[in-house]
């Protein structure tokens, strides 16, 4: 019976240790672009952050993930997420339709069942319909392809 201590030492220590390399990740350093958050999300209910359009989302069910957040100059924010174990060793983008503006949290939880890492952007706004593009063709470009590519590096 001596061996069960050391079983749940290991386990716990696994656990610090992933929770360790995954927070780790609020240091990478990339050009134009800030991590402003990097943490383990337990296995269980997430609800995303609320939105223009969605003022109460709906807790969605995840496996335990490595959740990064972060933003690229001068309005893209995206979100990455990276299963705790049982990668499969792919990476699944999802997006939104229309004029997104919104971080696809239901298809990343999808993805992320599967186990796939994924990713997702809001494409550089978060203001439903056009008025964010009048006069900022930085954010044009940011919505046509460059969100896209700098969530995917």
């Amino acid at each position: 019976m001596a061996i069960l201590p050391l079983l749940i030492l290991a386990a716990s220590l696994t656990a610090d240790v992933a929770a360790a390399t995954c927070e780790s990740l609020k240091a990478l350093t990339l050009p134009d672009t800030t991590i402003l958050s990097a943490e383990l999300v337990a296995e269980g209910p997430f609800t995303p952050p609320p939105t223009p359009t969605v003022q109460n989302p709906r807790p969605i069910n995840l496996p335990a993930a490595c959740r990064v957040s972060g933003r690229v100059s001068p309005a893209v924010n995206f979100e990455v997420w990276m299963p705790a174990s049982g990668w499969n060793g792919k990476f699944q983008a999802v997006g939104g339709g229309g004029f997104a503006g919104v971080i696809s949290y239901g298809a990343m939880a999808t993805a992320l069942r599967g186990g796939y890492a994924t990713a997702s952007t809001d494409t550089g706004h978060s203001t439903p319909g056009g008025a964010w593009a009048l006069g900022r063709p930085d954010l044009i470009t940011d919505f046509a392809y460059r969100a896209i590519h700098e969530m995917t590096v």
